[in-house]
């Protein structure tokens, strides 16, 4: 398994812990009334500000410790960090991918705020299209770097 390989899995799982967390934590949010009144998008936004360091901090830790256990467990020498053509594709088809579920999840937000659904739902729906979009970019990394094209 490559260092590129290790990193999109690290990523994968994260993604997933994050998303499981912010379902159940609006689920939290919502059963206690905390979505009721005028100040609803603003505990919201509250959430997502605190993921975005969780993230970070938790996509940083989670590389540094899978990588060194992978080391100690396969005893493989110093990973190369050198970036080929090949590398530059994968990544250029990850970004598609989040380009595509982001932009998707925008224009479904216009259009259900434009049929009168509430603000919050339109942030939860782009902030899902970016969350699927990020897991679909790091699955479409990982099946690229598998298949090897």
């Amino acid at each position: 398994m490559t260092y590129q390989d290790r990193n999109t899995v690290v990523s994968i799982f994260v993604n997933l812990a994050v998303s499981a967390f912010v379902v159940l934590r609006l689920l939290e949010m919502n059963a206690s009334g905390m979505f009721e009144g005028s100040d609803a998008v603003n505990n919201w936004a509250r959430l997502v500000i605190w993921l975005i360091p969780l993230g970070i901090v938790a996509t940083i830790t989670g590389t540094i410790l899978f990588n060194i256990g992978f080391a100690i467990f396969t005893n493989e020498p110093k990973p190369s960090f050198i970036v080929d053509e090949r590398d530059k594709l994968f990544e250029r088809r990850g970004n598609f991918a989040i380009i595509a579920f982001a932009g998707a999840g925008f224009v479904t937000a216009v259009i259900v705020l434009a049929l009168d659904a509430s603000a919050l739902i339109g942030f939860n729906i782009i902030y899902f299209g970016m969350a699927f979009g990020s897991l679909a970019a790091d699955i479409v990394k990982f099946v690229s770097y598998r298949r090897g094209y």
